[in-house]
């Protein structure tokens, strides 16, 4: 399945729902239920991913669209699976922020190797690791 965020329109979240992530997110694999929170104040627009058994474990999530960034992603017959990607339309591609831990400022960086997949309409999800040799964005 060849998911293009380009050519559909990125599906929006309710807030406060309940997703579930089967594998967890790398580094966090023992996490697997998310509250998704939405804020869209006409200067932000961002999502906050909330660990329900960890509420200190908090993932911010935006659109890459909004920063020109349009994903082509391939999903393997088992990704496909875990989140039920029946329907391309049902799937939304968020990246995640980070902060390097070296920064002194309070800048942050998108995860761009490895952006969430989401299923929205069976409140499924994953992230998805782009090798750098497979990794092709276009702005």
């Amino acid at each position: 399945m060849s998911m293009q965020s380009r050519v559909m329109q990125q599906p929006s979240i309710q807030s406060e729902k309940i997703f579930t992530f089967p594998k967890g997110i790398p580094g966090f694999e023992e996490y697997t239920t998310f509250k998704i929170f939405h804020k869209d104040d006409g200067k932000v627009s961002a999502y906050w991913l909330e660990s329900c058994d960890s509420p200190t474990v908090t993932f911010t999530l935006v659109d890459p669209t909004l920063y020109d960034l349009n994903y082509d992603i391939m999903l393997d017959d088992a990704e496909q699976q875990t989140i039920k990607a029946d329907n391309p339309e049902d799937i939304g591609v968020f990246l995640m922020l980070k902060k390097k831990e070296e920064q002194l400022d309070e800048q942050l960086s998108a995860n761009i190797g490895g952006p969430l997949i989401i299923n929205v309409r069976e409140q499924l999800g994953m992230q998805k690791i782009i090798s750098r040799q497979r990794l092709n964005t276009e702005h």
